[in-house]
């Protein structure tokens, strides 16, 4: 949980920024590999004519409730799978903002870059915590669960 709260911090950030027009503090604006600036204002930061911080900032939001405590103690499959689900296609999106911010522009934003490194471990952590996930099972004593004892 801990991860999504640090991701909807930064993209909350990063939202405002975008629609304020603010430059972001500490990331230099002025030429250079590191250039907030041009990485998010650039063409490649609105996919179909969408600001990709709303779906930026909406994924964080969808993954903090999906990683709370409850939800993954949760009795419907349908929610680990959405969390599955949500954790791959943050990494899809990551893939298109690195190759857009490496190939196309080669510029990197620090706080993009925060956001990519807090979705890759997200998405391990879910990965990782599924695969060893321990399904419940209700207390049976061993002899009646056992027809042949």
């Amino acid at each position: 949980m801990a991860l999504c709260l640090i991701g909807v911090a930064d993209a909350a950030y990063l939202t405002v920024l975008h629609f304020t027009n603010s430059l972001p503090l500490v990331c230099p604006t002025k030429p250079g590999f590191i250039n907030c600036d041009d990485v998010l204002f650039s063409k490649y930061s609105h996919p179909f004519g969408i600001p990709v911080v709303v779906p930026g900032l909406t994924w964080a939001v969808v993954m903090l409730a999906l990683c709370t405590p409850w939800a993954w103690r949760a009795a419907s499959p349908w929610v680990h799978r959405a969390r599955l689900v949500g954790s791959a296609a943050g990494i899809l999106t990551v893939f298109y903002l690195l190759w857009a911010e490496l190939i196309k522009l080669h510029h990197l934003c620090e706080y993009c870059t925060g956001m990519h490194i807090v979705t890759v471990a997200l998405f391990f952590v879910i990965v990782f915590g599924t695969a060893l996930a321990v399904p419940g099972h209700a207390d049976v004593d061993e002899t009646e669960a056992d027809p042949g004892v």
